[in-house]
């Protein structure tokens, strides 16, 4: 056995790897019986996986568990009919990665053998699910490459996140747009209104100037009738003197009036 491993020993049952995943396995919760698993990179004493699983660990189905002992990490996961699955990997492998394998394994495994897990004895379905483990085991066990595809995703994730940041900034200057297009209407409308106004005052200004020019001009056509009716003699030149003498009268004063020369 491999120091302070407990159960897990040297040898390599999966082929060439990279000595990261070390078991996986799927057992029941009810009575600790280890239905299916796979040794990858080491040698398994299955009656220490069962003891550690005896102990009293409150899992909740859906919830990833993680846990070191010794040189050697477990990851743990139980969902809702009572299976557990299980991941023994090096202790200084990535959870995030290991959480994937657990995801993947329970999975895979419930599209390969899930009803008959509930009722199999110990090791009943080990044949049946041996090729599956072992890709699970080939793939996750190469850390670099699972780590660079999860990052990749994760950037993916990020790049997705700030799309949807900057949707969220298009629709709130799309709303300030939008505020910015109805005062520029308002304004347009108190515009429309001003120039409306605008012109209602030029149009009484211009009718006044016309009605003052009107009167001007009928005030100096009536000025020019009554100097013409002064100036030009009556007709007929048997006007009596008492009238030429008014007409002289009335002359004078006009004359005066408008700053004129007066004649004798």
């Amino acid at each position: 056995m491999s120091e302070g491993t407990g159960f897990l020993g040297g040898g390599n049952k999966g082929g060439e790897g990279f000595g990261n995943v070390l078991f996986v396995g799927v057992a029941r919760i009810v009575d600790r019986c280890v239905v299916a698993s796979l040794a990858y990179n080491s040698s398994v004493d299955l009656n220490g996986v069962k003891q550690v699983l005896e102990q009293k660990m409150g899992l909740q189905a859906g919830t990833h568990y993680s846990f070191s002992t010794g040189q050697t990490s477990w990851h743990l996961m139980a969902d809702d009919e009572g299976r557990i699955f299980i991941t023994i990997t090096v202790v200084n492998y990535p959870a995030r990665v290991a959480a994937q394998c657990v995801d993947e394994l329970s999975r895979t495994f419930m599209v390969k053998a899930g009803e008959k897990s509930l009722t199999s004895k110990e090791k009943g379905l080990d044949k049946a699910c041996k090729s599956l483990f072992d890709k699970i085991c080939a793939k996750f066990d190469n850390v670099a490459e699972i780590d660079t595809l999860s990052g990749v995703t994760a950037k993916v994730e990020s790049v997705k996140l700030v799309m949807q940041e900057n949707v969220e900034l298009a629709l709130q200057n799309c709303v300030t747009l939008e505020s910015i297009e109805k005062k520029a209407e308002e304004l347009q409308q108190q515009a429309g209104v001003f120039k409306k106004t605008a012109k209602d005052i030029k149009n009484k200004m211009w009718w006044k100037n016309l009605k003052m020019k009107l009167a001007i001009g009928f005030i100096i056509m009536a000025i020019i009738a009554v100097i013409l009716a002064m100036v030009i003699p009556g007709g007929g030149g048997g006007g009596s003197g008492s009238d030429n003498n008014g007409r002289k009268l009335l002359r004078g004063g006009m004359m005066k009036m408008l700053n004129l020369p007066t004649h004798s």
